[in-house]
């Protein structure tokens, strides 16, 4: 029998990161001043509120975040983010298509369309990269697991991800 306290547990929000893609382009959301993350790119995505589905989920902040209508939205991993500016994250990895390259800015930033080609030229997480090479190569009906851990900031100090 296991002995645990309630100290041993801890909390961990729900979210998504969602990749919309369009060709050869991925959208990604560069971070405005009143976010932790000003200046850095980062894949559209938000908290999953209380009762909401995943999938529906990543659906509304694409919308919420670009105004895009997406087809083909499909949960591509999760990853157990732990220290991420001080929080733990359960994120929710997932994939759309946009038929359609015109998007509109919110209070999260302004959505820009980038070539897959043009990713090390970025300033972005050092998670999204292998986290997004991980989408690409994903055989379908697959879904990948990661567990990954940052400096309380957002220095990435590893990363680990295995197919399921």
């Amino acid at each position: 029998m296991l002995n645990s306290t309630m100290s041993d547990h801890h909390t961990v929000t729900p979210r998504t990161m969602c990749f919309v893609f369009n060709g050869n382009d991925v959208l990604l959301m560069k971070g405005n001043e009143t976010k932790d993350w000003n200046g850095i790119y980062d894949p559209i995505g938000g908290h999953i509120e209380q009762g909401e589905a995943v999938l529906d989920n990543a659906a509304r902040e694409i919308k919420e975040e670009s105004g895009l209508d997406v087809t083909d939205v499909q949960l591509r991993g999760i990853v157990h983010v732990n220290n991420f500016f001080g929080k733990q994250v359960m994120m929710f990895v997932c994939s759309a298509k946009s038929s359609t390259r015109e998007v509109v800015g919110s209070l999260e930033g302004m959505p820009e369309w980038v070539s897959l080609n043009n990713f090390d030229n970025l300033k972005i997480f050092e998670d999204v990269k292998p986290i997004l090479k991980n989408v690409l190569d994903l055989e379908p009906g697959k879904i990948f697991l990661g567990t990954s851990e940052f400096d309380g900031k957002d220095k990435l100090l590893y990363l680990d991800i295995k197919i399921n």
